[in-house]
């Protein structure tokens, strides 16, 4: 049932990041999400293509969506993927949103 639940979830995490209480609900999907669905949930907004990059820029420049990033970024295990996405926040990052914080959050704050 908690895969059925995550696997509902998952999809709509743009449309949950976008208020306080749909954040702290896409934050424990995430934190719960097994492999193959985190790994569903990276490739949304960290994979190639503009709907990617759409997703990525919407959640760093939401004062609630950034914290879902966060949590994504956490759950990505350390190495090339981690890195990749890492990059593309830098990447994404002005100094009018939320990726220096993001960076900073998650000790990327030198390349910021």
């Amino acid at each position: 049932q908690r895969d059925a639940m995550l696997g509902a979830l998952l999809p709509r995490l743009l449309p949950l990041s976008a208020s306080k209480h749909g954040s702290n609900v896409a934050e424990v999907v995430l934190s719960l999400a097994s492999g193959p669905l985190l790994d569903a949930a990276a490739e949304s907004i960290f994979g190639a293509g503009e709907p990617a990059s759409a997703a990525l820029r919407q959640l760093v420049e939401h004062q609630f969506g950034n914290y879902v990033l966060q949590t994504l970024l956490r759950r990505l295990a350390d190495g090339p993927r981690r890195a990749a996405a890492l990059a593309k926040v830098r990447e994404a990052t002005t100094a009018t949103n939320f990726g220096r914080s993001i960076l900073s959050r998650l000790g990327e704050a030198e390349a910021a």
